[in-house]
C-alpha cells in the first residue's frame, strides 16, 4: 500500500469518527493552514495538544475516548473494519470483493464505486485481506475494466447493483458478480460464506478453489 493509500485510509476512519465535521473542515483542521497539503508525515506529526486548540466545532463534544480515537487514526490504528490483517494467502483461499461507500454495508454501484474492501475466508474464519480504491480513469482501459482489473485476484463480487456489460467484463476476468438487496451488510455476506464453505461449494467455485467437486459424488 503506498503512502497516499495510507493516508487515505486514515483520514476515511477520521471521517467516520468525526462526522459533526464536514470532510474540507476535518482537512483544514489537520493541514494547520499549510499551503502545502497534507502528507503521512505530516499526519503523523500532529500531537493532541495542537488539535484541541484548532478544532473547528464545539470542543465540549470530545470526550477523552474521542479524543484517543483521533490520535489511533493518526498513528495507523483503525477500527476492526478498516484493519487489514497481513495473512500469507493460500491457493485455496475465498477471495471476496465488497463495493462499499463505508466498509459496513454493501452500498455500491460497480460502475460508480470507488472502494472495494476485500476479505479473505478460510474455513470459519475471515479476515479484511485488502483495502483497495479506485484509480481514476485510465487513458487506455475504460472504468469498468479498470475496477475488473482491480478485482482481478477475487473468486466473488457483492454489489448493490451492476449492469449486464459490467457484469459480462467482470465474468471474463473470473470473477463471480453477486448482487444483494439495499442495506445488506458486509458482515451477514461473511457468515453466509462461512456457512457455505462449511458445506457443499457450487462446482465452479469448488474448481476454483481446488476443492472436491460434490457432483463427483452423485450416485445415478
Amino acid at each position: 500500500m503506498s503512502k497516499d493509500d495510507i493516508l487515505f485510509w486514515r483520514l476515511f476512519a477520521l471521517i467516520q469518527y468525526m462526522p459533526e465535521l464536514t470532510p474540507a473542515q476535518l482537512l483544514n483542521w489537520l493541514c494547520q493552514e499549510s499551503d502545502a497539503g497534507l502528507d503521512l508525515e505530516q499526519l503523523q506529526s500532529l500531537s493532541l495538544g495542537e488539535l484541541e486548540a484548532r478544532f473547528p466545532g464545539d470542543v465540549s463534544i470530545m470526550t477523552l475516548n474521542r479524543w484517543q480515537q483521533v490520535m489511533n487514526c493518526l498513528n495507523g490504528e483503525l477500527p476492526e473494519h478498516l484493519s487489514v490483517e497481513p495473512r500469507h494467502l493460500m491457493s485455496n483461499h475465498l477471495l471476496v470483493a465488497f463495493a462499499s461507500q463505508d466498509g459496513l454495508t454493501i452500498n455500491g454501484h460497480f460502475g460508480q464505486c470507488r472502494l472495494f474492501f476485500i476479505y479473505a475466508f478460510e474455513g470459519e474464519y475471515s479476515w479484511l485481506y485488502a483495502l483497495r480504491r479506485y484509480p481514476g480513469e485510465s487513458p487506455d482501459q475504460e472504468g469498468n475494466d479498470v475496477r475488473a482489473d482491480l478485482l482481478k485476484d477475487c473468486h466473488l463480487l457483492f454489489c448493490e447493483a451492476i449492469g449486464g456489460p459490467a457484469a459480462a467484463r467482470i465474468i471474463r476476468h473470473n470473477i463471480h458478480p453477486v448482487k444483494v438487496t439495499p442495506g445488506t451488510s458486509i458482515s451477514s455476506q461473511r457468515e453466509m460464506l462461512q456457512t457455505m464453505l462449511a458445506g457443499d461449494l457450487p462446482p465452479w467455485l469448488a474448481k476454483r478453489l481446488g476443492k472436491d467437486n460434490p457432483l463427483d459424488n452423485r450416485v445415478f
